[in-house]
C-alpha cells in the first residue's frame, strides 16, 4: 500500500477506509451520528491531494457553519503539513457565494462593494419595505412577512413568481408578502445590498445564466464536497447541481434522522432525492457510533426508527451500555428546572462536579426558571451566550458608519447612522426622506447629498421636510462627506477614532454610561 494511502487509513474502520478512497464519481455517505464524518471528510481531501495529486484549489468543501468549516481547515492543514491546506476551499455556502458574487456579481445588478445585511438589518428593510407598500405592519407582523420571503428565496422564487405563487394557492397573507417583497427588491438594488438568503439567491442566478461563468467554476473545482446536506434547501441542492462539472465529482454527506432545520427552509427530500439525481452514485453507510453510550444509541435508535422518509442503517457501538436514559414530564417550566436541578444535586453526592454537568435548553426564556432553580438548591452556575460583541449596540453604531462610508447606497445601515447619536431626524421626518426618495428613484443616500448641496447653496430643501429636520439631515451630509474624505486618507485603525469623535458617538456614550 502507498504510504499516502496508509497515514491516511490507519485507524480508520472499513466503511470509513472505503469512504476516503472512493474519489471519482458521485458519493453519498450516509453518516450516523458521532460516526466520524468530519474525519473522513478531511482524509479524503488529503487522500485526493496526497495520493492523487489533486491540486488543493481543486478542491471544495462546503458546510454550514463558520465554526465547522474552521475545524475543517485546521485538520485538512494538518495531514497535509506543507501549507498546501490553506489553498482548499473550506467554508460556508454564504461564504463561497459572497467570494463569487464579489468577483462577478455585476452580472447580476451587484457591485463589487456590495453589503450583506445581518438578520437586524434585514428586519429595517423589511419595515422600510411595509410601509411603502402600505401594508400595516399592526395587522401583518414584519416577522412572519419576513419569514414568507425568506421561504421564497430559499426556493429560488423573486416577487414575481411568489405572487403567481400565492394567486395559484389563494392565500391572501402571501399575496402581500409578495407586494412587500417587491418593494424590499428595490430597496435592496437601491442600496447595492443583499440579505444571507439573497447570496445563494443570486449566485444560482448568476451560474444560470452565465455559461462562461459557471464552466470557469466547474474546471476550477472539480472536486465538490458538502456536508450536512440533509440540512440544505432548495437554492444550496441547485447551486451544488450548478457547481458539478461533467466528471460529477460529488461527495455529499449527510444523515436524514439528523434533518433539524425545517424551520430554516431545509428540505429532506435533497439527500432522498440524490440517488434518483445522480443514479451512477455510490453509497456507503457509517454505522459505527464513537460518541455514545450504548444505552444512548438503543434510545435514539428506538426513536429515529419510527420515520418515515429515511436512509435504512444500523448504527452500532463498541462503548459499554452506560447509565440508563431517563425522561421526565413536567407540567410547568418551574417543575422541569427544579427537577434538573434536583438531579444536579444527586449526581453531586456522587462526587460529580456541577462543572462537569452542563444544561441545554431551546429558547433563552426558560434560563430564568433554571437560574432560580440552581440558586435555590445552593448550585453555582454559569451562562454560556449573551449579547456578542459585534451585536453589541455601540459597535453596530460604529459599523452602520463604516458601511456607509464603504458603500453610500446601503440604506439599512443609513437609518442606524442618521439617527445615532440623536440629531433632531425623528422617525416622522425619516418615513419622509425615504418616501421622498422612493418617488425620484433615488436611494436614500443620494437623498441627503440632494438636501446638502441645495442647503450648501442657499437654495429651498428640495425634500418635504419641516426646516429643523432639513437642516439636520444637511449637517448630517456634510459630515458623511468630510468622514469620505478622511476614508481616502487613512487607515482603518486610524478612521475609526475619527468617526467616535465627528459623529459625536463617544460623548453619546459617555452620557449613557454617567446616566444609565
Amino acid at each position: 500500500m502507498p504510504t499516502a494511502e496508509r497515514e491516511l487509513t490507519d485507524g480508520l474502520n472499513p466503511a470509513q477506509v472505503d469512504a476516503v478512497l472512493h474519489t471519482e464519481g458521485p458519493l453519498l455517505i450516509v453518516a450516523g451520528p458521532g460516526s466520524g464524518k468530519t474525519r473522513v471528510i478531511t482524509h479524503r481531501i488529503a487522500y485526493l491531494a496526497r495520493a492523487h495529486g489533486v491540486s488543493p484549489y481543486a478542491i471544495a468543501a462546503v458546510t454550514f457553519t463558520n465554526k465547522a468549516a474552521r475545524e475543517m481547515g485546521e485538520r485538512i492543514q494538518g495531514l497535509l503539513g506543507d501549507g498546501s491546506g490553506a489553498a482548499i476551499f473550506a467554508g460556508t455556502f454564504h461564504a463561497f457565494c459572497a467570494r463569487m458574487l464579489r468577483r462577478y456579481g455585476e452580472g447580476v445588478g451587484l457591485e463589487p462593494n456590495y453589503t450583506i445585511y445581518d438578520a437586524d438589518d434585514q428586519f429595517v428593510c423589511i419595515k422600510q419595505s411595509m410601509e411603502l407598500a402600505e401594508v400595516d405592519p399592526k395587522r401583518y407582523h414584519p416577522r412572519s412577512v419576513q419569514s414568507i420571503i425568506s421561504k421564497a428565496k430559499s426556493v429560488l422564487q423573486d416577487s414575481a413568481a411568489l405572487t403567481r405563487q400565492a394567486q395559484l394557492d389563494d392565500y391572501y397573507f402571501a399575496e402581500v408578502a409578495a407586494r412587500v417583497y417587491r418593494q424590499y427588491e428595490e430597496l435592496l438594488a437601491r442600496s447595492n445590498a443583499v440579505d444571507f438568503d439573497d447570496l445563494l439567491l443570486r449566485a444560482v442566478q448568476l451560474l444560470r445564466e452565465n455559461e462562461s461563468i459557471r464552466e470557469d467554476y466547474q474546471r476550477r473545482y472539480r472536486y465538490l464536497m458538502v456536508d450536512e446536506f440533509q440540512d440544505t434547501n432548495v437554492a444550496q441542492y441547485q447551486l451544488t447541481k450548478l457547481l458539478t462539472g461533467p466528471e460529477q465529482n460529488l461527495c455529499v454527506v449527510g444523515d436524514p434522522d439528523q434533518s433539524i432545520y425545517s424551520w430554516r427552509n431545509a428540505d429532506l427530500r435533497n439527500i432522498l432525492s440524490f440517488q434518483r439525481d445522480y443514479p451512477d452514485c455510490r453509497t456507503i453507510a457509517l454505522e459505527r457510533n464513537y460518541r455514545s453510550t450504548g444505552n444512548i444509541l438503543q434510545a435514539a435508535d428506538g426513536l429515529i426508527a419510527h420515520n418515515i422518509d429515511r436512509i435504512p442503517k444500523e448504527l452500532t457501538t463498541e462503548r459499554a451500555a452506560g447509565y440508563e436514559v431517563k425522561v421526565h414530564e413536567a407540567y410547568t417550566q418551574e417543575e422541569e428546572a427544579d427537577f434538573v436541578a434536583r438531579e444536579i444535586s444527586q449526581l453531586a453526592r456522587w462526587e460529580v462536579k456541577p462543572g462537569d454537568c452542563a444544561v441545554m435548553y431551546r429558547i433563552n426564556a426558560q434560563s430564568r426558571a433554571l437560574e432560580e432553580a440552581c440558586t435555590g438548591h445552593g448550585l453555582k452556575y454559569c451562562i454560556i451566550g449573551g449579547i456578542r460583541f459585534y451585536q453589541r449596540r455601540e459597535i453596530k453604531d460604529l459599523l452602520a458608519y463604516l458601511y456607509v462610508l464603504h458603500n453610500p447606497q446601503d440604506d439599512a445601515n443609513l437609518s442606524r447612522a442618521i439617527v445615532m447619536p440623536p440629531r433632531g431626524i425623528g422617525k416622522k421626518s425619516l418615513q419622509d426622506l425615504t418616501a421622498w426618495a422612493a418617488r425620484q428613484g433615488i436611494s436614500r443616500y443620494d437623498a441627503i447629498m440632494r438636501i446638502t448641496e441645495a442647503q450648501a447653496a442657499g437654495q429651498p430643501c428640495p425634500a418635504p421636510l419641516v426646516s429643523r429636520a432639513a437642516t439636520a439631515v444637511a449637517r448630517f451630509g456634510e459630515l458623511l462627506l468630510r468622514l469620505s474624505a478622511d476614508k481616502d486618507k487613512l487607515v482603518l485603525s486610524s478612521l475609526i477614532p475619527v468617526i467616535l469623535k465627528e459623529a459625536g458617538l463617544y460623548d453619546h456614550i459617555e452620557r449613557k454610561d454617567a446616566n444609565p
